[in-house]
């Protein structure tokens, strides 16, 4: 029996499973077990990359966190339900061709990270803010910084660290200029007040510190298209080419709203920082290098 759309079964089947999700979290057993089953799924299309890509190995792409060398990576389109939006508004967001590395499955937005942190900031015993930590970038900075981890629904990253805190962007408990790195990559488009998350993360940075804060953006928009009180999955996908979005930054607008906060912000193309062919990044991707002033 097919369920359509908006019709009485499915309505009872979406019911049903809010109920359930309900009573997993009650038990505290819903991050973990969404944890176990992302884990799970990572691991099944690590295996059929590294099979299907074999024949690939060779000059052509090198991956900055495991080494390996291939032809092409692994590419990654948007769903149906995310592609209008993102194709609509020439949203730059981390699809398309060469995103993973068919041997450890590194992302090209967290190779980007990786490969600005290793030409531009020595991260030797600095004191590091991790956001929503993504293990391959979270691997990194563990080896020659002392990294604090933390995120809203801390039950989705334990298996990124299993120490890491309950925080709120929009309200971080930590003390002024505690940090001299903060990460929050792709975080800001999820957060309904994002200038307070930025006032946060400036006020917890030490002075000259630096922020990495990637978000999809769009060159071609004249505003940023948002709407922070969304509650609506399918209207989210319609919207902002994402199910838990609020936004999709026009480019100048995201720069704007990052110095009225109070940081200096350049922005480097993939080329000035280690370039497509070497890395694969995303084609057309810029960097925003985004600093605390001295005196804000």
């Amino acid at each position: 029996m097919t369920i359509h759309p908006g019709s009485y079964q499915n309505k009872r089947f979406l019911k049903m499973k809010e109920s359930i999700k309900d009573i997993l979290k009650q038990l505290n057993l819903y991050h973990p077990l969404q944890s176990f089953y992302r884990n799970t799924i990572f691991k099944i299309r690590l295996a059929k990359s590294r099979t299907a890509y074999k024949k690939y190995e060779g000059a052509g792409y090198t991956c900055n966190v495991c080494g390996k060398n291939y032809q092409k990576f692994v590419p990654e389109y948007a769903a149906a339900v995310n592609k209008n939006a993102l194709e609509k508004n020439n949203v730059i967001a981390g699809y398309g061709e060469n995103v993973y590395c068919p041997n450890c499955f590194s992302s090209a937005r967290e190779r980007l990270v990786i490969a600005y942190l290793k030409k531009y900031i020595d991260i030797s015993d600095k004191k590091i803010l991790h956001l929503s930590p993504e293990n391959n970038i979270y691997n990194f900075l563990k080896q020659n910084a002392t990294v604090v981890t933390a995120d809203l629904l801390p039950g989705f990253y334990k298996s990124v660290d299993r120490t890491i805190q309950h925080e709120d962007a929009t309200i971080l408990s930590f003390a002024d200029n505690s940090f001299d790195i903060v990460i929050a990559n792709h975080i800001l488009e999820h957060i309904p007040d994002d200038k307070m998350a930025m006032k946060e993360i400036l006020r917890v940075l030490k002075p000259i510190g630096k922020a990495i804060l990637q978000v999809p953006y769009s060159s071609t928009l004249s505003a940023t298209i948002e709407d922070p009180f969304i509650h609506d999955e399918k209207k989210q996908s319609e919207m902002f080419g994402q199910k838990d979005h609020v936004r999709i930054y026009a480019l100048k607008d995201y720069i704007k709203r990052l110095e009225q906060t109070g940081f200096h912000v350049d922005t480097l193309s993939g080329k000035e920082i280690g370039g497509i062919a070497e890395t694969s990044f995303q084609p057309g991707e810029v960097f925003f290098k985004i600093t605390k002033p001295a005196r804000v």
